[in-house]
């Protein structure tokens, strides 16, 4: 069944345009672009705990990134600098005696050096030590230590395919455990 409402023209075209403003409006409420990330939008946390940058973040080239001296302490990594390079050596983790080289440049794997400070992308500081990292969202990242994580196991499903639990990591999992016995 068709209802037919008579509206009138000038009504329509009004409604129109409120309804195109208030769209607009929620849609720059929801998201933002690249150029309106402002350091306070993006929000780390190293197990449930919130990280508090005493130099803010920097939004680049569509990534986030974090100083390297201090994030790299919440992690309990120290940093060197060896002396005649243009590179950060970050060593500690869960084998100390762990050490990771990031050169200071402009590609995926380096850390970039601006305006005397040293920044590097989260991932690259945290993932070579074990750390899991879940993007929640744009502007928004969970750091997990390793000693936290559930340790892996495989399962077969309702059809008996093998489940990994590490193909469920950074989703919320249920876990539903019955025996016969």
């Amino acid at each position: 069944m068709i209802i037919a409402i008579s509206v009138p023209k000038g009504r329509s075209i009004v409604e129109f345009i409120v309804l195109a403003v208030f769209f607009c409006a929620i849609g720059i409420q929801m998201g933002f672009a690249e150029k309106n990330m402002n350091e306070e939008d993006f929000q780390i946390s190293i197990d449930a705990q919130r990280v508090v940058f005493t130099t803010p973040p920097i939004f680049r080239d569509g990534e986030w990134f974090v100083p390297l001296e201090h994030f790299a302490k919440q992690l309990d990594l120290k940093v060197e600098y060896p002396e005649g390079t243009k590179m950060a050596v970050l060593c500690g983790g869960v084998a100390s005696e762990l050490c990771v080289p990031l050169e200071f440049r402009d590609d995926e794997k380096g850390a970039v050096e601006i305006g005397g400070m040293v920044y590097a992308r989260p991932a690259h500081i945290a993932e070579p030590f074990s750390f899991e990292i879940y993007e929640v969202s744009a502007n928004s990242l969970v750091v997990v230590q390793p000693a936290h994580l559930a340790p892996e196991f495989t399962l077969p499903d309702l059809e008996g395919t093998l489940k990994h639990l590490k193909d469920f990591r950074g989703k919320k999992t249920l876990l539903y455990v019955w025996g016969s016995w």
